[in-house]
């Protein structure tokens, strides 16, 4: 466990792009899930994360894949993006599969992950190797604000997650970077408990309401709201102003339903 507490801490401080939503905005998921913890949970989570914030490990699987492979995960085809599973298939209905196909285990159902760790943390947490129980906690922590990030959605007929240059206000970028840059952002200043604070605002109606059904009802949920945000194709010249004022409400609801999510799936772990 020293050995990986210590990579840990390295990888930490490394400067890294996140594959998704930016470093804020993961840590703001992860702060509004953890400021709707149960009792148990958080004493729970308190005791396997060793007394640290959701937030220490909520960019954890963008910064140190060699732990993946270390417990398994070995593509046959080596690429850093394909460590994880990080992204999501809908068909036209918006809908995902409730299962991996052939040759998608490192990419393409981050969905079915989620469920399956969350399962075997809920039957095994306690008799579970430090190590692992660890790992699949950061895992889910980053895994369920992914699954909210537009591009890390692939829809029917557009599969590009948006690995595509578009021309942005005066500067040539790639479209996924939009999102790794943190269009939130671009807008305000914010710290990450500054986000997490000022979306933190729905109901407790709405929370219920958004939290209803499974990891693949959210996941169908997302998939439709993130439609829109979508629309930009290869080539496209983006308004950055407009850009902004169009999708920043739609952004910040994604990551408001995200940090919910992800209580409620630690929630019911440690019921």
């Amino acid at each position: 466990m020293r050995r990986y507490s210590i990579l840990l801490v390295i990888a930490l401080f490394v400067c890294s792009s996140a594959y998704g939503w930016g470093r804020r905005e993961h840590a703001a998921v992860a702060k509004i899930a953890e400021d709707h913890l149960t009792p148990k949970a958080k004493e729970m989570l308190h005791k396997y994360m060793h007394r640290r914030s959701l937030v220490y490990y909520s960019c954890y699987a963008d910064d140190y894949q060699p732990l993946y492979i270390d417990l398994g995960w070995q593509p046959s085809n080596y690429r850093r993006m394909a460590m994880f599973p990080h992204t999501y298939c809908v068909d036209e209905n918006c809908k995902p599969p409730h299962y991996i196909r052939k040759g998608d285990e490192y990419v393409k159902n981050c969905l079915y992950f989620i469920e399956t760790w969350a399962k075997e943390l809920k039957d095994n947490h306690k008799k579970m190797n430090d190590s692992v129980r660890l790992t699949h906690l950061a895992l889910i922590v980053h895994a369920v604000g992914d699954m909210h990030c537009p591009v890390h959605i692939r829809f029917p007929g557009d599969t590009s997650l948006g690995v595509y240059k578009v021309q942005y206000g005066k500067k040539a970028m790639d479209f996924h970077r939009l999102w790794d840059a943190g269009l939130v952002g671009g807008v305000n200043p914010w710290s990450y408990t500054d986000l997490a604070r000022v979306i933190d605002t729905a109901s407790d109606e709405e929370v219920a309401e958004w939290c209803r059904g499974d990891v693949y009802d959210w996941g169908e949920d997302a998939a439709r709201t993130a439609i829109p945000l979508r629309q930009y194709k290869p080539n496209e010249v983006i308004d950055p102003s407009k850009f902004k004022r169009d999708n920043l409400e739609t952004v910040e609801l994604l990551l408001r339903k995200a940090g919910y999510r992800l209580a409620k799936v630690l929630n019911d772990i440690f019921e």
